[in-house]
């Protein structure tokens, strides 16, 4: 593995396009929705608290030891990759650590944004449309999906998956990091393609490429069952272009969501009138 870029950003706001578009150059392996995270931090939690290593001094030697082996499971995991784009929507805030384990301050962050509107009325429509299915979290919590006020209540509240994204961005600027992340906007990525990828390639230090935006076919796959089927991770093959969508959410909850996501939405734009 030459360079380890990391995705994450919102749901609904076209990384799957983005991973299957990014694949289309041979040298590029942009993954599905990956666990290498939690495998690392699964190892740090084993590090942590086993007793087998407690009895040890793990701020010695060790310490270094384990940085290396950290660093060695990345590498070995992908070890037929050039590079790579794995995706992940907890990355941003874990910066100071994949930076421990790489030794540098290399890696960059692509996280792609989409109006909120825009994510919750596409949540909201497959709700819909698959509404003999429960949604994952309304058996945990039926009440909170009982009407549409409170299921984008719940969308939009703190522990939620559309939600957690936008506290590891906001923890990674905070800490330092903004430099190194790059707003990939959904709306100019559907009408200005190649544009958007001309200008992400010149972030993470790649020459550009000419990548066939009139024909995308998907090569990455994950089983939305798991969701069941609520979160859908397939495209639309062909070209790249805006899919405009009917609103479901109603207008008066408009005011509502875009004061939750305020500092995003000024932050983003004005980060991408930075960028261009």
């Amino acid at each position: 593995m030459e360079k380890l870029v990391l995705l994450s950003g919102l749901p609904r706001s076209g990384s799957t396009l983005l991973c299957n578009l990014l694949n289309q150059k041979k040298e590029f392996y942009a993954t599905p929705t990956s666990g290498l995270l939690e495998l690392l931090c699964a190892t740090r939690k084993t590090f942590s608290h086993s007793g087998n290593f407690k009895g040890r001094d793990r701020l010695g030697e060790l310490y270094s030891s384990f940085a290396n082996g950290l660093e060695g499971f990345i590498r070995g995991f992908y070890s037929d990759k050039n590079v790579v784009f794995d995706k992940n929507r907890l990355w941003p805030s874990q910066m100071t650590f994949i930076d421990q384990v790489m030794k540098n301050s290399d890696c960059k962050v692509i996280w792609t944004y989409r109006n909120p509107i825009d994510i919750l009325n596409s949540i909201e429509r497959q709700y819909f449309k698959t509404i003999l299915l429960e949604n994952p979290d309304e058996q945990q919590v039926p009440n909170e999906f009982f009407t549409q006020e409170r299921r984008i209540e719940h969308m939009t509240g703190d522990n939620s998956f559309v939600t957690t994204p936008v506290f590891a961005l906001d923890d990674a600027i905070k800490l330092g990091y903004e430099d190194r992340i790059f707003i990939l906007d959904y709306n100019a990525f559907v009408h200005e393609p190649q544009k958007v990828m001309d200008n992400m390639h010149d972030f993470i230090g790649e020459e550009r490429f000419n990548y066939n935006v009139d024909n995308v076919t998907q090569n990455t796959h994950e089983f939305d069952g798991v969701y069941n089927y609520k979160f859908l991770h397939t495209i639309k093959e062909g070209k790249i272009q805006p899919h405009p969508s009917p609103n479901v959410i109603q207008e008066n909850k408009f005011e509502y969501i875009n004061t939750r996501f305020s500092w995003l939405n000024e932050f983003v734009a004005n980060k991408i009138k930075n960028q261009a």
